[in-house]
């Protein structure tokens, strides 16, 4: 049954880092991105921008996510909580006028619990991680159609990664600091167990520019 609902918990592990196209919370705004000691973002940023404000090399400092979840599995209902932050962290994200690429390594800490129950919490490290992607940028949203990070949970790949991606964005520190957001609820449904999963994520990603 520990298996059991670890696996399940999966499911919140990956949502927190994709969108597949659902609309983020409108609540949402730069006092929920970090966007602490330069909030009116003078200087070389802006809240939001264009994707000339994203062109260069960043360096990651840091990343996290909250989700809290139910699961409905065949009529049994479990309830989940995962938060992921990053431990150590060697990686960059290179962005031109429309494309980016990835590379690096980090590790993170996935800590689970489901219906009260706490899993502990376990440490995963990627190394030799590549990525890349196009992207657009509309006001303070970016959309991707690649993903930024690859992932890993007791041995599970990271498919739902796959495909566009969207968050909100801004810019601090007089443009040297870029924090990435998202904050959302999905609902999915897993073709192979028929396990539907409505999440709400909270998750972020913060670089600064080389």
């Amino acid at each position: 049954m520990k298996k059991f609902f670890a696996l399940v918990c999966v499911f919140s592990l990956l949502t927190a880092f994709t969108c597949e196209n659902e609309p983020l919370d409108d609540s949402l705004d730069a006092s929920s991105n970090n966007d602490t000691g330069g909030g009116d973002n003078t200087g070389g940023g802006n809240t939001g921008g264009n994707a000339a404000d994203l062109v260069g090399t960043w360096i990651l400092d840091e990343f996290s996510a909250e989700a809290s979840s139910d699961v409905d599995f065949g009529g049994q209902l479990i309830s989940s909580d995962v938060e992921v932050y990053s431990t150590t962290v060697d990686y960059t994200v290179v962005f031109t006028d429309s494309d980016f690429t990835t590379n690096g390594s980090y590790s993170y800490v996935a800590d689970v619990t489901a219906n009260g129950m706490n899993f502990g919490s376990d440490e995963y490290t990627l190394d030799n991680v590549n990525g890349s992607g196009g992207y657009t940028v509309e006001g303070n949203e970016i959309s991707t159609d690649g993903a930024f990070f690859e992932f890993t949970f007791e041995g599970m790949d990271d498919s739902l990664l796959d495909g566009p991606q969207t968050a909100n964005f801004s810019f601090s520190n007089n443009g040297q600091t870029l924090t990435f957001s998202q904050n959302q609820t999905t609902t999915e449904t897993d073709e192979f167990t028929g396990a539907t999963v409505t999440s709400t994520t909270v998750s972020s990603s913060v670089w600064t520019k080389q």
